[in-house]
């Protein structure tokens, strides 16, 4: 009786922790693809590009800074009813960085970073 609570017991931890590992996907979508900006007063002249090899962030009115992009990952979150992507990319130095959001595909698109949900970024020129 014992061994089979332990075995239920492992079988759900080994379920939970397959089902939060990410699927890897080598492309970048075509969805994703584009310039993206918010209406936040705090963000106004800020944007960030993702193309199909790169993410392009807007540092300023005419400064930009482009990172190649290393890896993306597809995560379902328990709790969450769109899936978070998780990109992965260096900067010049080789430090490695992510870039985590949630994307909401429909005639409203938009995208939602994890750390900042309340701020909405659709696609510029749809």
């Amino acid at each position: 009786m014992r061994g089979e609570r332990t075995l239920i017991v492992f079988l759900i931890f080994l379920m939970i922790i397959l089902g939060c590992e990410g699927k890897k996907i080598s492309a970048v979508p075509d969805s994703l693809i584009g310039v993206w900006g918010t209406s936040d007063p705090m963000y106004a002249d800020r944007t960030f590009e993702i193309t199909g090899g790169e993410i392009i962030f807007q540092t300023g009115e005419k400064t930009f800074d482009t990172y190649t992009i290393k890896g993306i990952k597809v995560e379902k979150v328990p709790g969450e009813q769109t899936p978070l992507y998780v990109f992965t990319y260096k900067n010049i130095e080789g430090l490695k960085y992510k870039f985590s959001f949630y994307y909401f595909p429909g005639d409203n698109e938009s995208i939602r970073f994890k750390n900042q949900c309340q701020i909405v970024w659709t696609k510029e020129g749809k």
